[in-house]
């Protein structure tokens, strides 16, 4: 494992040998009083310690003996997609030179790994997804509005944004589900639960509208 200073009162854990949003449930369950929170990516975990009191040596220790809990239960979240209303579906569909209903099919076709939460609150980074969706880049131009709950794809990732905000992910639907409300401190998904997409019809969409997952 490698410790790295972030700041003066944050660390960031590398090499971890095992799911980063594993390390940060073992670290949260047994925290000292001096850390306040663990927060997971792809790869490295965020950990962040009342000033003045965490150290690197007294991290290590802590993180050193940490009990791990892997295969542990999991929340799956079953979202409504309408993938009409995915305004670059046929463009999607033309790179990876399939049709779009090949598109959508493989996007339903398995459940997803939220491996971190970020860029914005609630926004889940999902993956993989099937080899056949993969390799989508970025838009050359990022939007300067994404409507909330909008479906996207962009290298191995898929996500949701949960709210409106610009963004430079290719759009291939859009749920109808509030997946985020900062008010309520709504944030339903988190690293290492697992998303499922379903396919619904625009009135179904309707229908729907403003439910919360």
């Amino acid at each position: 494992m490698h410790i790295q200073p972030l700041g003066d009162s944050a660390f960031i854990l590398s090499e971890l040998g095992v799911q980063p949003y594993l390390f940060a449930d073992a670290i949260r369950r047994t925290a000292p009083e001096w850390l306040l929170d663990a927060y997971p990516s792809y790869d490295v975990v965020g950990v962040f310690v009342r000033p003045g009191e965490g150290s690197h040596g007294s991290l290590l220790d802590f993180v050193s003996t940490l009990p791990i809990e892997e295969g542990g239960p999991t929340r799956m979240h079953m979202i409504p997609v309408c993938y009409e209303m995915g305004e670059d579906l046929q463009s999607v569909s033309t790179q990876l030179e399939t049709g779009s209903e090949a598109v959508v099919r493989l996007h339903c076709s398995q459940s997803y790994t939220c491996f971190a939460v970020g860029f914005s609150p609630g926004f889940p980074y999902l993956g993989y997804l099937p080899d056949a969706l993969q390799g989508v880049p970025r838009l050359t131009e990022p939007r300067l509005a994404v409507p909330a709950g909008s479906v996207a794809i962009t290298g191995k990732q898929t996500a949701i944004y949960p709210m409106a905000m610009p963004g430079g992910w290719t759009i291939i639907g859009r749920t109808p589900l509030e997946i985020v409300n900062l008010r309520d401190g709504y944030f339903p998904i988190s690293a290492g639960d697992e998303v499922q997409f379903q396919r619904i019809n625009v009135d179904e969409f309707g229908r729907l509208r403003g439910q919360r997952l």
